[in-house]
């Protein structure tokens, strides 16, 4: 990699974007933009130690050289947190130093370099070689383990929030998802350039760590907030989402039958006579207040009576109207992103995708059995 001007790119573009995600000008998703934050910051140094060395400008900066070689085993353990709370509607972490004990220890190592210029003297060349042997090993292995963690997170997060809300596209984490697959190209040109040497490859690598900069740079600046509820909400919807927690269980199972039946007539009159569903932005929380009831409550309702999750419960009531509109005089009028706005979508891509899953049909197909 001797192109200092895409690496030079790349580490100041990484740098702001660490400190934009840090101070987090639009306040949404704090906790984890800050973890994202220092993960894009510990990419950052790690380009900055390849433009440095690219430049030979590495000359008496062994202090700067070890905190570089030390935050590389931030990055994964960040890149985890943040999408741990990403996802999660209970913000507190537990025992999150536990994460960072390969960084401490590699700091450990690092010090005597960054105070003296000396490197760490060890017993025996023995076990110099097997502490180092074990740091070589476990940067990759910690890379590859957390990155896994993360991506079943995200895989969890998607069937999560259809528990909780009738619109997922924009807090879906899909963009996040896409950056993980970028990731894995990146660490992958990582290990060639530092285990196998396919010199093929060295010619694409300052473009695709500048490319994977700014397509997290565009995904994370126009993000929204995902769990956008109260605290109190926030808790109740932890332990909806939340199936091995024995509470959710004891909780739900408080609804007797009588309250059950009554529960369920009085959900059924919201969504038919008053068409609550026809809100675009209709989520769990705003649901139980209609109905005056709590949101594990609610969401045991849906489960356990209709046997849905909440946005297939809504969508299913959206899909209908959609289908009354398409055989009605309104279809002369609108469009079908109009149809699907005025049914309660506010995605013509959802509506497009629910509506063919249920129907067999394309909205403009069925449109047409309706004029037959």
């Amino acid at each position: 990699m001797s192109d200092p001007l895409f690496i030079g790119l790349t580490t100041g573009a990484a740098f702001l974007l660490s400190f934009l995600l840090f101070t987090n000008p639009k306040n949404i998703n704090v906790k984890a933009n800050r973890w994202l934050g220092v993960f894009v910051f510990s990419f950052a140094c790690a380009m900055l130690e390849i433009f440095l060395h690219n430049l030979r400008l590495v000359k008496n900066r062994h202090v700067a050289l070890s905190l570089i070689e030390a935050s590389r085993f931030l990055s994964a353990p960040t890149l985890y947190l943040s999408v741990s709370s990403f996802t999660s509607a209970n913000k507190k972490d537990k025992a999150v130093y536990l994460h960072f004990a390969l960084f401490f220890a590699a700091l450990i190592l690092l010090m005597p370099n960054i105070l003296t210029g000396e490197n760490f003297k060890f017993p025996n060349e023995y076990i110099a070689g097997i502490v180092l042997t074990f740091f070589k090993i476990s940067l990759p292995a910690q890379t590859v383990i957390y990155w896994c963690l993360s991506f079943l997170k995200l895989r969890r997060h998607e069937q999560n929030i259809r528990q909780v809300t009738s619109f997922t596209t924009e807090i879906d984490l899909s963009w996040l998802k896409y950056f993980l697959w970028v990731l894995a190209a990146v660490v992958l040109i990582w290990l060639n350039l530092a285990l196998f040497n396919f010199t093929v490859l060295f010619g694409f690598t300052p473009f695709l760590y500048l490319l994977s900069v700014y397509f997290l740079a565009y995904f994370a600046l126009k993000q929204s907030e995902i769990y956008p509820f109260t605290k109190v909400d926030l808790q109740e919807l932890d332990i909806v989402i939340s199936s091995t927690t024995p509470h959710k269980t004891e909780k739900q199972k408080r609804l007797t039958e009588s309250q059950t039946v009554v529960l369920k007539e009085k959900l059924e009159n919201l969504m038919q006579l008053e068409k609550v569903y026809l809100n675009n932005e209709l989520s769990l929380p705003v649901l139980a207040q209609q109905m005056g009831v709590s949101i594990h409550e609610l969401s045991f309702l849906i489960n356990d009576v209709y046997g849905e999750n909440f946005f297939s419960f809504v969508n299913r009531h959206r899909i209908e109207e959609a289908k009354r509109l398409l055989h009605s005089e309104k279809y002369e009028t609108l469009n079908i992103l109009g149809i699907a706005y005025e049914a309660g979508f506010n995605s013509k891509t959802t509506f497009n995708t629910a509506f063919k899953k249920s129907t067999g049909l394309s909205p403009s197909e069925f449109a047409l059995t309706g004029r037959k």
